[in-house]
């Protein structure tokens, strides 16, 4: 009988041991496009400098978990594309799409330019740090920029388009990426009513993969 417990232990340990090795060898997705997972009663919360804070509405249940692969493959975009020549960066797996929209607006008479891409989940923080020790609250903070761990810029596939802010909507840019980005494989994440709740951020385009 003891025998038989040993041979049956043995092979629940085996069992685990591949499951495991399966899973970190499945491929790792890029995108964000599908919706988060809901959990009811739980309570979100970041720590910024030793410091607890609670996350509302409407970041709750939006929080983004990005793999070591999303953080390693980026790409700087051609600083004819940025606001100001800046040194911005995108996961290089979007990169070659980027660059055919940005040359295609271009031909179109066009100019869109990148403000911001990829931001890590410490620049985010730093953010935070930066805005309380002016004095700002982090209830305050939130209304305009994204707790960290729950910033798309962190996944490298994001980026906000020049000028980062509402003025952005009533452009000729936001007009042209509303007929063509979808082609070249961005969306307008925060669109009006869009389905994370969020407010809408016309100037904040995504990408999740060009159509077959």
């Amino acid at each position: 009988m003891q025998y038989f417990f040993s041979l049956l232990l043995l092979g629940t340990l085996w069992a685990h041991s591949v499951s495991a090795s399966d899973q970190v060898e499945e491929p790792l997705s890029i995108s964000a496009d599908s919706l988060p997972i809901k959990y009811d009663n739980v309570i979100e919360t970041v720590i910024i400098e030793s410091e607890r804070y609670q996350v509302p509405e409407p970041w709750t249940g939006n929080r983004l978990f990005p793999t070591s692969r999303n953080l390693e493959e980026l790409q700087q975009i051609p600083k004819e594309f940025t606001h100001q020549g800046s040194e911005i960066y995108i996961l290089a797996e979007a990169h070659p799409s980027l660059l055919r929209m940005l040359e295609q607006a271009r031909s179109d008479g066009v100019e869109l330019k990148v403000e911001s891409a990829y931001r890590s989940m410490n620049y985010q923080t730093r953010i935070f740090i930066r805005m309380l020790q002016k004095g700002r609250t982090f209830d305050d903070i939130i209304r305009y920029v994204a707790p960290p761990g729950y910033s798309q810029h962190m996944l490298g596939t994001a980026m906000d388009f020049y000028p980062s802010n509402w003025a952005f909507a009533e452009t000729v840019q936001y007009r042209w990426l509303q007929e063509n980005g979808p082609r070249f494989g961005f969306e307008e994440t925060y669109s009006k009513n869009n389905r994370f709740r969020m407010p809408w951020e016309a100037w904040h385009w995504n990408y999740v993969g060009e159509p077959d």
